[in-house]
């Protein structure tokens, strides 16, 4: 555990402020109204997440934070990181897609909670539309042997030198190791950038009630609609 909160300061300082000489790197810094994670709502208010990450060649090595400014009535610390996730990558050489093989650590050092652990594969294209897929699949923690399936289109379109708008749609589908499988979510979001900043409104559909309940169910689909508010800087 001290080994891995060492990590996670290192990582967090030097992105944050550019120390490093030999790498690149790059920080996000994002103010939203609500923490929605592959359709299931985590906090319905106010959260800060700021992110951090090395690369180096074709890897990748990061980390990733969420803090709850608002307690969801009453289940969370506030002012709080309650989520902290360390992350590991390798973009695969590849001239006909964009492959990448990843591994992320999902831990909750607020929340008395054993992390989950997930190891992911993922493919892109770069044609119209932009059509992704990602599948992944939990080693460890609540998520274990659960699978986890989205599929992304999406385009970006320049306005002017600075500014930009950007579209996507993504699907999820949950090959759940107990409960309901089947298809989850689908999240439909729009934004606008200048420059560093972004501003993107997200509307969060749920599919299927049996494998993403309602809250009043004892299921987490409850934030239909929520906004963000971003900085990303690279060094």
């Amino acid at each position: 555990m001290r080994k891995v909160s060492i990590l996670i300061m290192a990582v967090w300082v030097f992105t944050s402020v550019g120390m490093a000489e030999d790498i690149t790197a790059s920080a996000t810094f994002d103010l939203a109204s609500a923490y929605v994670f592959r359709g299931a709502t985590l906090n319905d208010g106010l959260v800060f997440q700021h992110g951090g990450m090395f690369h180096l060649s074709d890897f990748d090595l990061g980390v990733w934070g969420n803090l709850d400014i608002d307690d969801y009535n009453g289940t969370l610390k506030q002012h709080k990181f309650n989520e902290v996730d360390i992350i590991a990558g390798y973009n695969i050489p590849c001239e006909a897609a964009d492959l990448s093989v990843g591994y992320t650590a999902y831990t909750y050092p607020n929340d008395g909670v054993d992390s989950d652990h997930e190891v992911t594969l993922a493919a892109g294209l770069d044609v119209v539309l932009a059509p992704s897929l990602s599948v992944n699949y939990g080693l460890y923690g609540g998520i274990e042997d659960s699978i986890y399936v989205e599929l992304g289109l999406g385009h970006e379109l320049e306005l002017s030198k600075n500014v930009g708008a950007a579209v996507s749609v993504a699907v999820g589908y949950l090959e759940a190791d107990e409960g309901e499988s089947g298809f989850s979510h689908a999240d439909i979001s729009a934004g606008l950038s200048y420059k560093a900043v972004s501003a993107t409104v997200t509307y969060v559909a749920q599919l299927e009630d049996d494998v993403l309940p309602d809250l009043k169910d004892g299921g987490m689909y409850d934030t239909k609609v929520y906004g963000s508010l971003g900085v990303k800087v690279g060094f």
